[in-house]
């Protein structure tokens, strides 16, 4: 079923890399990072329009997360203000404390009972594993630097959706064997919705097979898309205690479809699928793998409850699409730098065809 989102597409539907997450309307993006050879680490704050739903999946074994309980169907179904995914392991988790000062002071959160004028910003938020990358210090994310993503997502300025960057900053995969870093896809269904993924790509898994291609490669084929074939991936290395427990792949799959809280989680949950075929071994005890879910709610479900339910299985469909995509998309974004960071080689650097031609869609 996932192939068919791109495979049967009408005019104007299809794989979009574009804006990434930032092709679903009202959806709005901010960064802080340091990327030096002293420091790679940072975070990334998605702020969804008013009104959303949101939900979310945690399947990893070593999960750092916040709020996560809250956003669950069968809650207050408030929603969220905000979705962090940072750096710094459950340590980075104390920049969201800036994030949330930040949407306060902006006057965004739940209206506190009984006190006029107070808010109280809901801000789930999820962490990779980066710390020490760079020159070894423990650095991670600081409230501050989550008040200046915060602050940069609520300005609507032109914001960059992948690269070295934000809570991808520091990221690597395959037992640390390549360079990684954010990344983010679109998917268009024929009907006029869109599904998007925004992933910090940081998984204990790797993208290349033994042989050295994409495991992902059946899943290009499906959608059409004319890209350099790759041979040369090196070889995951066998994995020991500095390597194996510093992992973690995050991310936010969102839609403009109507959906009430138990349908987006649906689609958060439906979406692993997109980290399963593009990494492997994936979900693993060392990864804390979660994906969070988006509704932004501007088009509605068919009427019909069989059409209503046909197109769930489709918006599912393409955010696992996504992800996929938008993982592969983080690592080809990935920029080289010089030996003197202690950093892997990058996609770019292996299959530097590939990677021009997939940049280029």
């Amino acid at each position: 079923m996932t192939g068919d989102t791109g495979t049967n597409a009408g005019p104007g539907s299809g794989p979009v890399r574009g804006r990434g997450i930032l092709e679903v309307p009202g959806i709005r993006l901010g960064h802080a990072d340091e990327s030096s050879p002293s420091r790679l680490t940072g975070l990334s704050v998605v702020l969804p329009p008013p009104g959303s739903t949101v939900g979310v999946d945690v399947r990893g074994g070593g999960p750092a997360t916040r709020e996560t309980d809250v956003i669950a169907p069968g809650t207050h179904s408030y929603g969220a203000d905000a979705i962090v995914l940072t750096g710094g392991s459950a340590l980075g988790l104390s920049a969201v404390g800036g994030v949330v000062d930040t949407l306060a002071e902006a006057g965004l959160g739940f209206p506190a009972p009984g006190l006029s004028e107070t808010v109280v910003p809901i801000v789930p938020a999820a962490a990779i594993y980066d710390l020490g990358r760079g020159d070894g210090t423990v650095a991670p994310p600081t409230p501050a630097e989550g008040a200046l993503a915060a602050r940069a997502a609520l300005s609507e300025a032109a914001v960059e959706v992948r690269g070295c960057l934000g809570a991808g900053t520091g990221a690597r995969s395959g037992f640390q064997s390549l360079r990684s870093g954010l990344g983010s896809f679109a998917i268009r269904l024929p009907g006029g919705v869109t599904v998007a993924a925004l992933v910090a790509a940081n998984s204990l898994g790797t993208i290349g097979t033994p042989a050295g291609g994409l495991w992902l490669d059946p899943l290009l084929r499906s959608l059409h898309l004319d890209l350099p074939s790759v041979h040369d991936l090196p070889a995951a290395p066998v994995p020991d205690p500095e390597t194996a427990a510093k992992n973690t792949t995050i991310a936010v799959v969102a839609t403009d479809a109507r959906l009430d809280p138990a349908q987006v989680t649906r689609m958060a949950s439906g979406a692993h699928a997109g980290i399963a075929r593009a990494v492997q071994p994936s979900h693993t005890l060392y990864d804390g793998d979660t994906v969070f879910g988006i509704s932004t709610g501007s088009r509605t479900l068919p009427s019909d409850f069989g059409a209503a339910d046909r197109e769930l299985v489709s918006i599912t469909a393409a955010a696992a699409d996504a992800l996929s995509l938008a993982i592969l998309d983080a690592h080809a974004a990935a920029v080289p730098v010089d030996a003197e960071w202690r950093q892997p080689s990058a996609l770019s650097e292996i299959a530097p065809d590939f990677t021009s031609a997939f940049t280029k869609l």
